[in-house]
């Protein structure tokens, strides 16, 4: 594990940014703060609704101890501001004057009715980029419906591929289309500012949550419009290019194992086999990678052999013994969290940061950068903010304000 960084510049610590998102577009601003952007969350004076989603630090219900807040809101500043109050949105006006980019996730027209839409705003500063990340789209006739990630993944097609043809289509168990919309949110992001240092224009980007999902659906969609077929949830046995793929239980997990891919062949699986005096059991007519996938019975057969195989080893021996031979098997272990917070490989490379906070005893891990860039750093340089707890500093710093209007502006419920 590591510490953060000692505070060297990042690669856009020159960037300011407003962030209005909710948990569809949140790590589009946790990637650039990371990355050294001055982030401003943007919080009502009630607090974030993220603030409540569990698990919580103690497993106490606090908006304190969010975890999910910790995660998605590293780097950042954070302010409250009532946007719906006229002299909130004054105030959020001075701050774009201010700013670079403001991300945020609101229905479409939402922003209009308050009169803060991109028009407004740009007006006020030609150079300001505003990133929208919703369900559908800022148009269209689903553009006012809400969609929260599983919308995302069913109307994408994506969770249509994702199971078994027995079984209804799964979800993937993590937020994957939040962060698909997301992360191309950040990409867009990035673009739009290379364009302004052209042009000097800003612009507002329309990131839909259905669309950065689709692309997911990997080649479904092209097989559909050139073949006129649909592809449907399968056996693992009978999906991939000519492969025989499963995820089959071994000593105490499981491992994703696939035969006949490139630099893993049948007899590769066959000379493992023989090696740890399964050899003889091993049918000579599975070398043909074809039969195993289509055959029912042979298939049935080929499994239960490996998997008394596996059942002998852990998930780890199965990688060593696989992986460490001159023809290698492709038996990947199916790890749990755990199994990645302590991943000597992870480790090694220093993936995992050591936060303080506040009233903590043992400071908190966080995952590090899936990067290395060692001339403008990647950092995580403070925990997520406390509700408010830079309203001082920053109402100062940028709007000048003093004690009295602050004073002012909090007992009004403004700020």
């Amino acid at each position: 594990m590591t510490q953060p960084d000692s505070g060297g510049p990042g690669p856009l610590t020159d960037l300011k940014v407003l962030d209005l998102a909710g948990p569809i577009g949140v790590y589009c601003t946790k990637l650039l703060a990371d990355l050294g952007a001055d982030v401003l969350r943007v919080e009502p004076p009630a607090g974030d609704p993220m603030r409540d989603i569990a698990p919580f630090h103690g497993d106490e219900p606090h908006p304190e101890k969010s975890l999910y807040w910790w995660h998605f809101n590293t780097s950042k500043r954070g302010i409250t501001l009532d946007l719906e109050q006229p002299e909130g949105q004054d105030l959020f006006k001075r701050l774009v004057e201010w700013a670079d980019i403001g991300v945020e996730s609101f229905i479409p027209g939402y922003l209009t009715d308050l009169g803060l839409d991109f028009e407004a705003l740009h007006a006020l500063n030609p150079g300001f980029i505003l990133t929208s990340v919703t369900p559908f789209g800022q148009n269209g006739p689903y553009s006012k419906y809400k969609g929260p990630d599983i919308v995302g993944q069913a109307m994408s097609g994506v969770m249509q591929q994702v199971g078994f043809n027995e079984r209804a289509p799964y979800l993937i168990a993590t937020e994957s289309a939040y962060w698909s919309a997301a992360i191309f949110a950040a990409n867009a992001t990035m673009l739009a500012v290379t364009s302004r240092d052209f042009s000097g224009e800003g612009q507002q980007i329309d990131v839909s949550m259905q669309r950065s999902m689709s692309l997911g659906a990997g080649n479904a969609i092209p097989t559909y419009d050139v073949l006129g077929e649909v592809l449907h949830r399968g056996d693992m046995f009978q999906r991939g290019r000519g492969q025989v793929r499963a995820v089959l239980p071994c000593k105490d997990g499981y491992v994703f194992f696939i035969a006949a891919a490139p630099g893993t062949s049948m007899e590769a699986v066959q000379g493992l086999m023989a090696e740890r005096g399964f050899g003889e059991r091993f049918d000579p007519r599975w070398l043909d990678a074809a039969l195993v996938r289509e055959d029912p019975v042979e298939r049935q057969l080929f499994e239960d052999l490996v998997i008394e195989f596996f059942s002998h080893y852990t998930r780890r021996e199965l990688l060593e013994i696989a992986f460490n031979r001159e023809k290698q098997v492709f038996a990947v272990p199916t790890d749990t969290p755990e199994d990645v917070a302590t991943s000597p490989q992870l480790i090694d490379r220093g993936f995992f940061v050591d936060v303080e906070h506040p009233g903590i005893e043992e400071p908190i891990r966080y995952l590090g950068a899936p990067f290395r860039l060692p001339e403008s750093p990647w950092e995580l340089r403070r925990r997520a903010p406390e509700l408010g707890q830079h309203n001082d500093e920053v109402y100062r710093e940028v709007l000048d304000l003093g004690e009295d209007e602050l004073d002012r502006l909090r007992d009004q419920r403004v700020i």
